[in-house]
């Protein structure tokens, strides 16, 4: 079922709200960036809690809801840990447009698209999944504000645009302008606006203990300051969502981390950078000499357990959940 109006709105006000203001203060978790909203990063770089990190989405909600029920510990399911405040969650993001299996329903809906009926069944049975999923992570955002975080993806993108390091998306079809015209024509003008306030409210990078990550490799090394004002610089949320196999600098996710510890600090032995964005065929793939790796298998449903305690090996740290 597709979301209720009233509700679509009540819930898209109430989180756009939430990100905005999100804990920028000495205390927080966001540093505030210069333009005096919260940051692009997420910094957590203390914390003892263990983390879990869900690569690509792509409109598949019963993968949410299989982490959710999946038990971490005896008898506590994720969804327990993170009620009680034992366990965080982070979403590297991609929340809407399936990628596999649903070919022929993207050129189904295309079909419709083409004459005009933006609104139709194929569209929307593609929609009531990506947007059933897009209201659940929201929903535990709301619920558990500092333990839920979702960052921006490449397809965080709802108005379809090219700017601000955002570039309009098509891969089987026109995906990206046909869940445009769909919010649009299906929910209106509101819906789509308060759509896109969440879209760019979202973090763009998480600073961990044991871990970095970003939607997708970064392109190049980032300074702190970059990462806490990257939505002012298009080529920093470009750097961080877009990047491409092979197009990365060399180092630049060492050296990005690097940045983020002061001189006093000292970066964790065996501390990695994960990130989804580009489908590998197993359950991992390992670039820059061990420093970066790509968790997103998109006909898996992978998901990587990092504790505090230890350094992440990618051979028993990651966990299918699917029953």
């Amino acid at each position: 079922m597709l979301p209720f109006y009233d509700d679509f709105f009540a819930l898209l006000n109430e989180v756009s709200e939430l990100l905005e203001n999100e804990k920028t203060g000495a205390a927080g978790y966001r540093p505030v960036s210069s333009d005096g909203k919260a940051g692009g990063l997420l910094d957590f770089h203390d914390d003892e809690l263990p983390l879990i990190v869900v690569p690509d989405f792509h409109a598949r909600p019963y993968f949410l809801q299989n982490i959710l029920d999946y038990q971490i510990w005896d008898n506590t399911t994720i969804y327990q840990a993170i009620s009680e405040g034992k366990l965080r969650f982070l979403s590297v993001g991609d929340i809407l447009h399936t990628e596999r299996g649903t070919r022929e329903r993207w050129m189904a809906a295309e079909a419709e698209v083409d004459n005009e009926i933006y609104t139709g069944p194929a569209m929307s049975a593609e929609m009531q999944e990506g947007l059933s999923l897009w209201c659940a992570l929201m929903e535990l955002k709301k619920a558990f504000p500092e333990n839920v975080h979702i960052l921006k993806g490449n397809h965080e993108n709802i108005l379809n645009e090219t700017d601000g390091g955002d570039f309009a998306f098509r891969k089987f079809v026109d995906e990206g302008e046909m869940c445009r015209c769909f919010v649009q024509e299906y929910y209106g003008d509101d819906i789509l606006y308060l759509m896109n306030c969440v879209e760019k409210s979202l973090p763009l990078y998480f600073w961990g203990k044991r871990c970095s990550v970003s939607h997708a490799e970064p392109i190049r090394v980032f300074t702190k300051q970059e990462l806490i004002d990257a939505r002012l610089y298009s080529g920093v949320v470009k750097g961080l969502i877009w990047t491409n196999n092979g197009e990365a600098a060399e180092g630049s996710a060492a050296g990005t981390v690097k940045n983020l510890f002061s001189k006093t600090e000292k970066v964790p032995e065996g501390y990695v950078s994960l990130g989804g964005h580009r489908p590998v065929t197993g359950n991992y793939k390992i670039l820059q000499n061990g420093d970066y790796i790509q968790i997103h298998n998109p006909g898996k449903q992978n998901i990587v357990f990092i504790n505090a305690e230890h350094s992440f090996n990618p051979e028993a740290d990651i966990i299918e959940v699917k029953k």
